[in-house]
């Protein structure tokens, strides 16, 4: 019954779902051992497993009493008793799920956390079944009968808000057959997404590399990123062949993978009475077409600025073209290499201190209270995350290496559990958990105020120039690919629906023709660079991208005024923590003073991207010439 739902389904239900379709990276090397202060404490939820699996028998029970309920809603005690009993099975079996997610991301090789997250994902998909009938009976309500129900039930009002959510949805609310058979066949349509995962994270092997000193490299996922900021450009060049070549390798698989998952959306949306599968994923959390679109043209009609920045990296790089594999290595190197997990902390601290007194002393404890699962070691997911359970502080998932990406990291994350945090403790738990649009504003705000106070606070030239660079690098892969991304995602699922065929070759001809139009004519657009669409695992949560694009805008915005010190802007925006999902997510932002209604709020991002552009244009000119990729 949080704010995140899954369709037309009941809440409850459907933050399981949601969370279950999160993508675990691969496993990483790392410590074998780490001393427990930087690990987190899951003992809070649970002392023990046995504590764990008593809580599954009882959620186990509880949900098959919940199907006493069926055809007794329109009664407003029945109804009462069901909600409250539902919101009761679902507390239980987020802590639960969470409990064990946690447990299996720390290590990932044991079959005993394997089972257990088996588990409970079992137990939420009978969650969703047997409560499959609670959308069709609501929906089939009149609003005359719905306030009678209201007046004789006073504690109904508790939940007046989750109901409105669902009837909103009535037009697209089936039989309540047609719902239970929607929900049996919600496992097997997960089968593209399963299987794209399995095959990442299992099966896809990717060819070893010769390194400059002639030793051999292991090419995966997880080390991927840090050869592409090698300043060896023919280490960078084998990397990215080795692994784009891999992923074209298989590419009629991958097709066929998101063929399947794109014309499941299509299904779903039809069977729903949606007018388009893009429609039916927007409408469900309140946010127009227009916004979408209003991010892809606003990007579009600058996307001079980013043709610009390629031309400034063909320039300062010293070659006669750029190529896929040059995009991400520093133009300018960090004098310092690697920040200790004490420094990196202060840094945060130091950063963040315009969000104020109280947001820094919950950062304290996030640094002394176990929120953090802080290294790599053998058999842990890669990647970072946070994750909160109602009532109690956030978990944290890093891997730090000491590198600026990851201080930069751990601020992000950190951004998302002190939304949680703040969040959980103003709201009920019922408007607590909030939206996937608003999730990545805060963390993004935190990545922002670090990088722009670093850079003012810059003593020098070069250094300077390596932090806007940086910032100019977050830009590039956050507003303008995940825009391109969505893009995309839009037209090949408009395509699908006008009967087109997603090939391996129509997607990358796509692709390929998208990437030159965003990067412009200093990128060389390589063949193989057509097959990137089978590296984005978020095609499988669908339309999920461009979300990215409007959170790093609204966060640039909000990060501006903050480190401006305008108005009341600290005191606007610690009230949209605290609002978690107790309001639709565009009016929360609005209030925080960024209505991305308006494209004006994009344009705003631009235009810092094009000041911070403007600045290393002219530093660029004054300095020697920097780290060269040859």
């Amino acid at each position: 019954m949080r704010k995140i739902r899954f369709g037309a389904l009941t809440g409850f239900a459907c933050v399981l779902l949601l969370l279950c379709q999160f993508w675990p990276l691969q496993a990483v090397a790392g410590q074998t051992q780490v001393n427990a202060p930087d690990t987190w404490d899951v003992s809070r939820l649970y002392p023990d497993d046995a504590a764990w699996e008593t809580d599954i028998r009882d959620v186990e029970k509880e949900i098959g009493g919940l199907s006493a309920y069926k055809g007794k809603l329109a009664n407003a005690k029945q109804l009462y008793a069901m909600l409250n009993q539902e919101e009761h099975v679902m507390r239980k079996l987020e802590k639960a799920y969470t409990y064990a997610q946690l447990l299996f991301d720390t290590d990932t090789a044991s079959s005993e956390n394997q089972r257990r997250l088996d588990k409970v994902r079992q137990v939420a998909q009978k969650l969703t079944l047997v409560t499959s009938f609670t959308a069709s009976e609501l929906g089939a309500m009149d609003d005359a009968k719905l306030r009678k129900i209201y007046g004789q039930e006073k504690r109904l009002t508790r939940y007046k808000r989750h109901i409105s959510e669902l009837r909103k949805e009535q037009a697209h609310i089936l039989s309540e057959k047609e719902e239970r058979l929607l929900a049996l066949t919600s496992e097997i349509a997960g089968v593209a997404g399963q299987t794209y995962r399995y095959l990442l994270d299992a099966d896809l092997m990717f060819p070893a590399i010769e390194g400059m000193n002639g030793k051999k490299i292991s090419i995966n996922r997880t080390n991927y990123a840090s050869l592409l900021t090698s300043p060896n450009r023919e280490l960078r060049r084998r990397a990215f062949e080795a692994m784009y070549g891999t992923y074209k390798q298989y590419e009629n698989t991958f097709a066929s993978l998101l063929q399947g998952e794109v014309r499941k959306h299509i299904v779903y949306a039809k069977a729903r009475n949606y007018p388009s599968a893009r429609y039916a994923a927007l409408h469900a959390t309140d946010i127009p077409e227009s916004v979408y679109d209003n991010v892809i043209s606003t990007v579009r009609r600058r996307v001079a600025l980013l043709h610009r920045y390629t031309a400034l990296r063909k320039k300062l790089l010293g070659v006669p073209i750029v190529h896929k594999y040059d995009l991400y290595v520093p133009l300018f190197p960090d004098t310092k290499r690697e920040y200790s997990l004490d420094e990196a902390k202060k840094m945060i601290r130091e950063g963040l201190a315009p969000l104020g007194p109280d947001y820094r002393r919950r950062l304290d404890e996030a640094f002394t209270n176990r929120w953090m699962d802080v290294y790599s070691r053998k058999n842990k997911t890669g990647g970072a995350y946070q994750t909160a359970v109602y009532g109690y502080p956030p978990y944290v998932l890093l891997n730090y290496h000491g590198r600026l990406d990851d201080v930069l990291t751990m601020s992000h994350e950190l951004g998302h559990a002190m939304h949680s945090y703040y969040a959980n403790e103003t709201q009920d738990y019922l408007n607590a958990g909030y939206g996937v649009f608003v999730a990545e504003v805060a963390s993004t705000v935190n990545e922002s105020m670090l990088l722009r106070g670093w850079i003012a606070q810059a003593k020098g030239p070069e250094k300077k120039a390596a932090l806007l660079n940086r910032y100019l690098d977050t830009f590039q892969s956050t507003l303008f690919t995940q825009t391109l991304l969505a893009e995309f995602e839009r037209d090949i699922h408009r395509a699908s629906e006008t009967g087109e065929t997603l090939t391996a070759d129509y997607l990358d001809r796509q692709y390929r023709r998208l990437v030159g139009e965003y990067y412009g004519p200093s990128l060389a657009v390589d063949p193989l660079v057509g097959a990137e669409w089978a590296r984005i695992p978020h095609f499988y949560k669908n339309f999920y991208v461009y979300q990215y694009a409007t959170g790093f805008s609204a966060a640039t915005a909000l990060a501006d005024g903050l480190l401006k010190g305008e108005g009341k802007a600290q005191e606007r925006y610690l009230a949209f923590l605290k609002t978690g999902g107790a309001k639709p997510s565009l009016d929360v932002l609005a209030q925080a003073g960024v209505n991305l209604r308006d494209p004006g709020v994009i344009s705003r991002a631009l235009d810092v991207f094009e000041q911070s552009l403007e600045e290393l244009e002219r530093l660029a000119d004054k300095l020697s010439r920097p780290n060269n990729a040859e």
